[in-house]
């Protein structure tokens, strides 16, 4: 007769099948250890990185990008408006029949020198000429208005329109105005990235693009 497996000494006997099944129990139990660590762990990340954000900003108005019309009546609205670096532009005085349009008023006398050359813009009304005159004034672009003579109108109206000229740059005549041309063509570019950003902010009524301006000799 074959002899008989004398038992262990502890008197358990553990099979190879249920050694696998609890290798694979104490695995899936890690498992389950691990995914819960981690979204504890995510679940408190986020509340601390929500807890850096700030609150959300306050409404930032639109730039206004054109002017407001005027009322009689006084305005109930007290709310600040946005920043607005283009003051309103004057009205018009009965005087100015003749006098220059600048950033500081009215002047009888024109300030460009007789004999130097002037970017000529464009002609306006009196008050897009205003308005244009004081945007390119804030941006450190001085330019004046010029009355255009009107031989219908009548002596101590006011004029109706402007030709806008460019005070940046006097170029002078003869071989000089040759010898300026790289001059002349930044200072054009200058005057048209303005006039771009006064058409777009202010709705106004040219660009002032470089093939829109011409050099204008003063006499």
């Amino acid at each position: 007769m074959p002899e008989e497996t004398a038992p262990s000494e502890s008197g358990f006997h553990l099979s190879t099948h249920r050694a696998y099944l609890l290798i694979a129990l104490a695995a899936v139990s890690l498992v389950l250890v691990w995914a819960l660590a981690y979204k504890a762990g995510e679940a408190s990340g986020k509340a601390e990185m929500e807890s850096l954000i700030p609150n959300k900003p306050s409404m930032i108005l639109p730039p206004i990008t054109e002017d407001q019309p005027e009322s009689d009546s006084p305005s109930t609205n007290t709310d600040p408006l946005p920043d607005e670096t283009v003051t309103q532009p004057p009205r018009v005085p009965a005087q100015a029949a003749q006098a220059v349009m600048t950033a500081q008023g009215y002047k009888d006398a024109d300030p460009r020198v007789s004999g130097n050359n002037y970017l000529q813009l464009a002609t306006f009304s009196a008050e897009q000429a205003a308005d244009a005159i004081l945007f390119m004034n804030d941006h450190s672009m001085p330019i004046i208005g010029v009355p255009v003579v009107d031989s219908s109108v009548r002596a101590g109206n006011n004029p109706s329109r402007y030709t806008l000229y460019s005070l940046g740059l006097a170029v002078p005549g003869g071989s000089d105005f040759s010898a300026m041309q790289a001059q002349r063509n930044e200072h054009k570019r200058a005057i048209a990235t303005l006039g771009a950003q006064w058409q777009r902010e202010r709705r106004g009524g040219s660009d002032f693009g470089e093939s829109k301006t011409q050099w204008v000799k003063y006499n």
